[in-house]
């Protein structure tokens, strides 16, 4: 990959092309080894700037992160942090996957090295406290007693076999380490000892915690209503900047904050110049939080968003907006994913709040520039190098933060303090803390209980889902450059709520009404399930496997051919006896509606006798079926 900076351009190259491949590390002396580069930079001459040495305390992995949302510690490897006895074992472990590849095996990312060395140095903690100092004086003894650990901690089931994954290429890769596990401690980690639980795709699968979806819809919409005041908070800003440019030269900043831009504030109804900052601040949640609500976007797609990233295409005389990004989970290329127009407004503040410190970016881009092309030392161009590459990436994107080490694009720490300290704000209270992960998949669960049926408490976002209907994501599964594994989740979703549904009907418990309601309880298994089944589980997906399972707003429809031709989604009373219909306890309210109506409707002598009729029937079968529903209540 080529990057031109003005009258500057680095390469930044593949580790693979670095002359360490020539090399076989467990042969060389320490001190040879202490010589080889881990990670550089290569200018367009065939120069190479090296970065990291292998005997270097710290291994700075920053040319590799080209994505958005990885704070500046998150890209690097501190060896300071490793048991002492430990380093040359575990460096020997991380040089390996970073340049080389198990046989039959793929090389690793390197953007994927500094996490991997968290969790191995996790486990090379727990052996220096238990007197471990190698990786080869480790037995199949110790390894289950550490995998109990992570158990009894309560490690879940996808992180657990990530451990197991790359203590198993530990041992894949020992031809290229200086110290690696044996073949006996080795044999702990096959499938046969650890497990079936523990496989990667084991059944039992982790699910990301969802925002409840009632206090997703207040947040979006105090998101909103945020973004609605965007243009008074920045013209407030604007104009507080441009006196500060003329102030500046005159008095320190303390005292122009005291004298000027505290009571200008509190003269537009803040009662300082703190909550002026944070209602600024929070313009870039709020725009977050539409954004990833909206989209499903995941948080270093949306941080790699860049001034002039959503544009609209009309297609058969419909308009449809789409927001374009890069990703680094399908083959890093870029992908554009279905936005609401709702997004074009969150995107356009984003732009004019980034502004201020796009500019702050361009202008140092340009100053340090200038210094490489003065810089006398090694050292010192590869630090400027890379902090020129920080630069060029951040200077179009729109998730920017101010930070000691000027603007720096907006990491995942720092949203999730954010989008905390938001929710605060705004009187919305989570039992579990408020992060960026939960956002995609509660896109998609929201994607499916609209699809499903609308939801009292999910009214306010019906309109920001439009391009989310079913049709529409199956057409958007279709096209090239979309998120695919997003459509995927969708899919997911939809099966865990028939799954969920089908199970509440096969409750002995749940009372039903439609005709096929009515089968339902009628079926035995309802009550005994039948023994052939392994568990609940295999049997409520049996029944579930072939329905398709759609909301009419007053019943659930598994019609397969025409019947009714949609009817019923208009006239209630025909889903009351329809054989294809199932009506739950969670419709009760909603029956009780349409008798009252028929009520009002029999009592009407305007709507003629034919009406009248046509009342008294609808009105029957909402009897009929209230009663199967609330068999103990007097309707």
């Amino acid at each position: 990959m080529e990057v031109e900076y003005g009258a500057v351009s680095f390469e930044f190259c593949s580790m693979s092309e670095l002359s360490y491949q020539n090399h076989s590390a467990p042969m060389l002396h320490r001190s040879e080894r202490d010589l080889l580069v881990m990670t550089y930079v290569k200018t367009v001459d065939g120069s190479f700037l090296p970065l990291s040495y292998y005997g270097d305390m710290v291994w700075d992995y920053t040319p590799y992160f080209p994505h958005a949302a990885r704070g500046k510690w998150d890209k690097v490897i501190q060896w300071q942090k490793t048991p002492p006895e430990w380093i040359e074992s575990l460096k020997g472990v991380i040089s390996a996957f970073t340049y080389r590849k198990p046989p039959g095996g793929v090389q690793l990312d390197p953007a994927t090295i500094p996490k991997r060395t968290i969790t191995l140095n996790a486990f090379v903690k727990w052996c220096s406290a238990s007197g471990i100092q190698r990786f080869q004086d480790v037995r199949a003894f110790d390894i289950a007693r550490y995998l109990q650990k992570l158990r009894d901690d309560g490690v879940v089931d996808r992180t657990l076999a990530g451990h197991i994954s790359i203590l198993r290429r530990v041992h894949e890769m020992r031809a290229f380490m200086v110290d690696s596990l044996t073949a006996e401690a080795a044999d702990a980690l096959r499938f046969d000892q650890v497990g079936a639980l523990w496989e990667p795709c084991a059944a039992e699968e982790r699910r990301t915690e969802l925002i409840p979806l009632r206090d997703a819809a207040r947040l979006f919409s105090a998101a909103l209503a945020h973004l609605n005041k965007a243009k008074d908070i920045l013209r407030l800003r604007d104009d507080l900047n441009a006196d500060w440019c003329v102030a500046s030269t005159r008095v320190s900043r303390k005292h122009w904050g005291n004298t000027f831009k505290k009571p200008r504030v509190q003269q537009v109804g803040f009662k300082d110049a703190y909550e002026f900052e944070s209602a600024l601040a929070d313009l870039r949640t709020a725009a977050y939080i539409v954004l990833a609500q909206s989209t499903g976007c995941r948080v270093h797609e949306l941080g790699d968003i860049r001034v002039g990233c959503i544009y609209s295409e009309v297609i058969d005389g419909e308009t449809y907006w789409w927001l374009k990004s890069a990703t680094r989970k399908i083959g890093d290329g870029p992908e554009r994913w279905l936005a609401p127009e709702v997004a074009q407004r969150a995107v356009t503040i984003l732009e004019r709040l980034s502004e201020p410190l796009r500019q702050r970016v361009a202008d140092e881009l340009a100053m340090v520039e200038r210094e490489y092309l003065a810089a006398e030392s090694e050292r010192e161009r590869v630090r400027l190098a890379v902090r020129l590459l920080e630069l060029k990436r951040n200077s179009t994107r729109l998730f920017l933060s101010e930070s000691p080490r000027g603007a720096v694009s907006t990491d995942t720490k720092a949203h999730n303090k954010q989008l905390q300290a938001f929710a605060r704000r705004k009187g919305i209270h989570f039992e579990l803390p408020l992060s960026t992960h939960r956002f995609r998949r509660t896109y998609a669960v929201i994607v499916v209980h609209l699809n499903k049926g609308s939801r009292i408490d999910l009214v306010a976002l019906q309109h920001h889902y439009k391009h989310s209907s079913v049709l529409m994501t199956e057409w958007y599964a279709a096209l090239p450059e979309t998120d695919k594994e997003l459509y995927e989740l969708i899919e997911d979703e939809t099966n865990y709520f028939d799954l969920a549904l089908v199970d509440h009907w096969m409750e002995a418990a749940t009372p039903l009404a439609g005709g096929l309601g009515k089968r339902i309880k009628a079926y035995p298994g309802r009550h005994h399930q039948p023994m052939f089944f392994k568990s609940r589980r295999a049997f409520v997906e049996s029944i579930r496997e072939g329905l398709n399972i759609r909301s009419t707003g007053h019943s659930w429809c598994l019609a397969e051919a025409r019947d009714c031709g949609g009817r019923g989604l208009f006239e209630a009373p025909r889903c009351g006896d329809c054989a294809n219909g199932v009506i739950d306890d969670q419709f009760s309210d909603i029956w009780r509606n349409i008798r009252a109506q028929h009520i009002e409707l029999v009592g009407m002598p305007d709507i003629g006798p034919g009406g009248q009729e046509k009342a008294r029937r609808g009105l029957a079968v909402a009897d009929a079926v209230l009663s199967q529903l609330i068999p103990n209540e007097n309707i």
